[in-house]
Formats: structure tokens, sequence, C-alpha cells
């Protein structure tokens, strides 16, 4: 690999096998046209992301995230995994739902929803509400506003992005309590922001 900026993390997805695209388990589920400029190829039934351009769709999910925290906007997160349920459960303005049918149809409005373990159906009614969308391992960019293209399920993939989720919102918590002066809260509890006062000595 010829060394960029980015040689480390590459080096580390690759190694994770973060390259593979999710398969789908509903058949229904194809790679879309609209996929081809951010995959590199395909051998047998796998297809294989573009690891470099992932980054900076990754890098625009996380900004987005964070700057829909700081401007106290709804989240809400469609997956099957019950970390992020754990790792997100102190957030007031995220919520989590495992998808079954008509739950995206009947959700209250949010500013930002991440999609993983996407099917037709849920991608279908994320497109009818026009929600703004995060596509985790998605098959198509059709009406993805934020792709993040990447195999997280590979564990460590998993963990890896459960991490990034995490530290994203204790980012932007802490910068929205720094502007407020509020409480922010972290796996270690509750803290607030003091203002400290230093007194030259005379």
């Amino acid at each position: 690999m010829v060394r960029t900026e980015h040689y480390r993390l590459l080096s580390f997805l690759i190694g994770s096998s973060g390259y593979l695209v999710p398969r789908p388990f509903n058949e229904d589920v194809r790679i879309s046209k609209t996929m081809h400029p951010y995959l590199l190829g395909k051998r047998k039934i796998y297809y294989f992301y573009n690891l470099e351009k992932s980054l900076y769709g990754i890098r625009a999910t996380l900004e987005v995230l964070k700057n829909t925290i700081l401007a106290e906007g709804k989240i809400l997160f469609v997956s099957d995994s019950p970390l992020l349920k754990i790792c997100l459960s102190h957030e007031p303005n995220i919520s989590y739902i495992k998808w079954k049918r008509s739950y995206l149809a009947k959700s209250k409005d949010v500013d930002l929803v991440f999609l993983s373990d996407i099917e037709k159906e849920n991608l279908v009614e994320a497109h009818r509400k026009c929600l703004l969308l995060v596509g985790v391992g998605s098959p198509t960019m059709s009406k993805v506003s934020y792709p993040f293209n990447l195999n997280i399920e590979s564990p460590l993939l998993a963990s890896w992005f459960f991490s990034l989720i995490y530290m994203t919102c204790v980012k932007g918590n802490r910068i929205k309590s720094k502007k407020k002066g509020q409480v922010f809260s972290s796996l270690l509890g509750k803290a607030r922001v003091k203002k400290v006062m230093i007194n030259n000595a005379i």
C-alpha cells in the first residue's frame, strides 16, 4: 500500500475486512448502480468498497452528527445491535429502534437517521419520509445523504463504529455545555462545566 495521510487507518480497516460490502439477508436488496463510484470492484459474490472514498463519507457523517447534537436535533438509530442502544442510552435526543414494518413511517419526525441492516422495505419507508439519512453499509446511494461505507459486520469494526459514534456524541455535548455552562453526561457520570477565575498575586 502506498503510504498516504491515512495509511495507518486504512491498514486497520483493510486488516479488519472493512472493504467487504455486507451481504444483505434480503435477496431483493441488490447493489445499486449508484454505488459503483464507491466500489473498487467485485470478486465472485463479494463487492469491495473503495475505502479511501469511504473515509470522506465517514468524516462527513461524524461532522453532521456533531452538528445535530450542537443544534439539539433529534437523532434516530435503526439497528438490530443491542450494543448501540447501551452506548447511547444516556442521550436524551437520541432514540433507538429495531426496524419492523411501518416503524419508520409511524415514527416521530427527526433531524437525522442512521439506518443499518438495510432492507428494501426500510429503505423505501425512509425515502417516503424524506429523512436525512446516513446509510451504514448501504447497498445504494439513492437518497442516502451521508454514506458510512464500511463492513461493520466485522466485530472489531462494529466496536470501532460504536466508539466513533459515542465519542462524537460526547464531543458534541461538551462543546454545547461549554457554550451554555450546562451539565454534560459521559460513561463516568455527570459533570458541570465550571468557570475558574484566576487572580494574579501581587
